[in-house]
């Protein structure tokens, strides 16, 4: 009888323990006001562009342009909530609050490196990639790309 007993507690301990360890989504907000994203693209040893993005939940998108931009300093513009939808369902696609927080390592040099980061719900999550670090998953580099491509940001880097 003991015996049994033992093995219920354990068993409700690992049920327990692995319903703690559920992973859940990034929240997917019906108020877009506290939204933040942003993508930061460095330099490399070349002449890769080195700018930052600033996505608010209200649709504002901050362009600040520093080298290698075909655009230098700060430029505005606005996209739709359906483009702030489609860039959180980005999020949500990657998993991106259980990304690991840095992809740094150097296994090849000269490469530019991109900063994102999401602040939805009060929380803020931010990943720094290496684009010479080849552990990242390919579904970071797909997710900054993604960026670009929403706020079409060719419009002020070539």
């Amino acid at each position: 009888m003991k015996k049994y007993l033992l093995i219920a507690i354990i068993l409700v301990a690992v049920i327990l323990f692995a319903a703690g360890c559920a992973r859940t989504p990034t929240p997917m907000p019906d108020d877009l006001d506290d939204v933040v994203i942003t993508l930061e693209r460095t330099v490399c040893f070349g002449v890769c562009p080195e700018y930052k993005l600033t996505i608010y939940g209200n649709g504002t998108v901050v362009y600040e342009g520093k080298r290698f931009v075909r655009i230098e300093g700060k430029r505005t513009a606005t996209i739709s909530e359906d483009k702030i939808r489609e860039l959180l369902s980005e999020f949500e696609r990657v998993d991106y609050f259980f990304l690991e927080d840095s992809y740094e390592e150097f296994m090849a040099t000269d490469m530019p490196s991109a900063y994102t980061s999401l602040t939805i719900d009060g929380k803020t999550k931010t990943v720094r990639h290496y684009h010479g670090d080849f552990s990242a998953p390919e579904e970071v580099t797909a997710l900054e790309d993604k960026i670009d491509e929403i706020v079409d940001s060719n419009q002020w880097i070539r």
